[in-house]
């Protein structure tokens, strides 16, 4: 009994041990027990149950302690700062009338307050707590008051008030109600002219600080505040317009103050100067600001993606035209939206040029003045049939690639126009119409040519063409032509798989031309020329040597009413041949950057120029039909998947 009074003494000793860990009092347990059979004391009965007992005592404060631990930190850090933001307010208190807090950001706090000496609504933006003890930080913070407050301008948030009150620093600003134009845009809720009415109000602000040898750095439209109500019609109210966020003007550290919490360091906005870490000016600010119109006009910023994709692009990349995304924009504020994305500082226009640019007037082209305008089929979501002027601006952007009527789920595989003006589109889509006849102004007219092998049917419209009041439609698949009305409505079919001479292996195009149909016969390395109602009438193909049997090989065809124009894949040139087979000329197509030598290319010729597009490149080259000169290309801003003509029925 005595070694049990002992054993019982060194564990109620041994339980101060647990607050630290539970091993000692295990390892003691241990001990006692091999003690207790060692002396011969009796414990062999008691032990299990003391460990039992000790067990269910202890544990609970072993580990409900360790689960505490967790739980005492975010205490802490809620008892940090909830005296935090009370010591705040109550500082503040002491000049202010604390209202709302109002916004957090990644540095700093707004909060909206009433000025106890004046009455006045401001915004205080106080730093927050962490960064309070940096002294450059807090140097910046003050600098962007006192930048703002030399600043008189109605475009321009102004500044009341800055210091501290017991450590608490703050800039008072005036308080705007509003909404930032980020959100405008993202949202779609502003026009092409309040667009242009609220980016001219920025750049006489601009205008403004530029004059005063300061350098804004961060044009966004995250720091473009348009108050409630401004926005009227087509313009915007010029006293509802704020530039703000002064944090890095006239510094040279690229941070920033924000009073949305907007992202830091992105390059979006940032001119190639300003990527690249050279010295800046004012000019810097001109690009910003054109990277901002170009969003308020589009819709999308003229770069995206990851940091360092956006910094290569803003440095090297020349933005897709504003028009070529959306044909209503007029030209001349298309030009000067490039104008300010000029790479080179030097060419970007002044601050006065922009205004005037940017409050017009300017002449736009009412509907489609011209004779003719190419017409593209290529892989875009937004426009993937597009019609050009003969200078490759964008004229019009037909169909998509969505849900919404007259758009679907891939892009089209070829186009073409009918003398009434209609344009027809055909797609893959399983299960669905694949042939589909638009109006000039993208409106749908009607869907025909369900997908299937019946008459009438079709798997792969790969090619259309149309010729005598009708709508010709190659099915590669089948190898097949089918002759529709241009109602839609189906009028026979010719053709098959077969070597030649009206069947065909592999087919990849059909033009129409001179009363004759046209088809790449590519499998079978020969153009095929067949009557409008599928009579084999000859074909044209090239041997590789007058010593060899073997043929080259065929990659586009084109025709006019005198001579065709085919595509020798492995010479990389165009041949020119007459409707009789004789060779009249062989011309180069030149292969630029990106562009696969051996890839189909579409071919139009017309008004004395070939247009020649290989299958995928962004770019129509264009060579000199009297003399095949090569003449500067055309940029498409898309990858070109098929190539017409529309004539202007007026």
């Amino acid at each position: 009994m005595p070694g049990l009074l002992a054993v019982l003494l060194v564990l109620l000793t041994a339980l101060l041990v647990v607050r630290l860990s539970p091993w000692p009092l295990l390892f003691l347990l241990v001990l006692l027990s091999g003690a207790g059979v060692a002396t011969g004391a009796r414990t062999e009965g008691v032990l299990p149950w003391l460990l039992l007992a000790l067990g269910a005592w202890a544990a609970p404060r072993v580990y409900l302690g360790a689960r505490r631990r967790p739980a005492r930190r975010p205490a802490k850090a809620a008892k940090r700062e909830g005296p935090k933001t009370t010591e705040e307010t109550q500082a503040l208190a002491q000049r202010y009338e604390i209202l709302e807090k109002v916004g957090v950001g990644g540095m700093a706090t707004v909060y909206k307050a009433k000025d106890k000496k004046t009455g006045r609504l401001v915004a205080l933006k106080v730093p927050q707590e962490r960064f309070v003890g940096d002294p450059r930080f807090v140097r910046r913070f003050h600098r962007e008051a006192e930048v703002l407050a030399k600043l008189d301008h109605p475009n321009i948030v102004k500044v009341y008030d800055h210091g501290q009150v017991d450590g608490v620093h703050f800039i008072a600003m005036e308080f705007l109600e509003g909404e930032g134009l980020d959100k405008l845009i993202e949202e779609r809720r502003i026009n092409l002219g309040q667009a242009t009415a609220i980016l001219a109000r920025v750049a006489d602000a601009l205008k403004h600080i530029h004059a005063q040898g300061i350098v804004h750095r961060d044009i966004k439209p995250g720091n473009i505040m348009i108050l409630k109500g401004a926005l009227r019609g087509d313009g915007v109210d010029p006293r509802g317009v704020r530039l703000m966020d002064f944090g890095i003007a006239a510094g040279k550290v690229l941070t920033r103050l924000t009073i949305t919490g907007a992202r830091i360091g992105t390059p979006v906005y940032m001119s190639p100067e300003q990527a690249k870490g050279q010295k800046l000016d004012h000019r810097s600010d001109i690009y910003s600001l054109g990277i901002v119109l170009y969003e308020a006009l589009t819709g999308q910023p003229p770069f995206t993606g990851g940091y360092e994709t956006v910094i290569h692009q803003q440095i090297f990349q020349v933005p897709t035209p504003p028009k070529q995304l959306r044909p209503e924009i007029p030209q001349a504020l298309s030009d000067l939206v490039l104008k300010m994305l000029e790479k080179d500082p030097a060419k970007r226009p002044s601050l006065d040029e922009v205004i005037r640019g940017l409050e017009g007037p300017w002449e736009e082209e009412k509907g489609l003045p011209h004779p003719f305008y190419l017409l593209l089929g290529v892989e875009a979501k937004k426009g993937s049939v597009r019609l050009l002027d003969p200078k490759g601006t964008a004229s019009r952007l037909i169909s998509g690639i969505g849900s919404a009527p007259g758009h679907f789920s891939a892009p089209p595989l070829s186009v073409a126009a009918d003398p009434q003006g209609g344009i027809w589109v055909s797609v893959f889509e399983h299960g669905a119409k694949l042939l589909h006849r638009f109006s000039p102004e993208g409106e749908l007219l009607l869907s025909a040519g369900p997908y299937g092998m019946k008459p009438g049917e079709f798997l792969f419209p790969a090619s259309l063409a149309v010729a005598d009041g009708a709508l010709y439609v190659l099915d590669a698949e089948t190898a097949t032509i089918s002759r529709l009305d241009l109602e839609g409505r189906y009028q026979g079919r010719f053709g098959g798989q077969g070597p030649g001479r009206g069947t065909f292996q592999d087919p990849k195009a059909l033009v129409a031309a001179g009363g004759f149909l046209f088809v790449l016969d590519y499998g079978n390395r020969q153009v095929q020329r067949l009557s409008l109602d599928g009579r084999y009438l000859s074909r044209y193909a090239f041997r590789r040597s007058k010593e060899s049997e073997e043929l080259r090989l065929l990659g586009g065809v084109g025709a006019d009413g005198h001579r065709l124009y085919l595509y020798d894949v492995e010479a990389a040139k165009v041949r020119v041949v007459d409707f009789s087979g004789t060779l009249l000329a062989s011309w180069a197509l030149p292969l630029l950057e990106g562009e696969d030598a051996r890839s189909l290319v579409e071919l139009l010729p017309w008004e004395g120029i070939l247009y020649a597009a290989r299958r995928g490149s962004s770019r129509l080259h264009r060579l000199d039909l009297k003399t095949g000169e090569a003449l500067p290309p055309l940029e498409v801003y898309a990858p070109v998947r098929a190539l017409g003509v529309w004539r202007n029925p007026a």
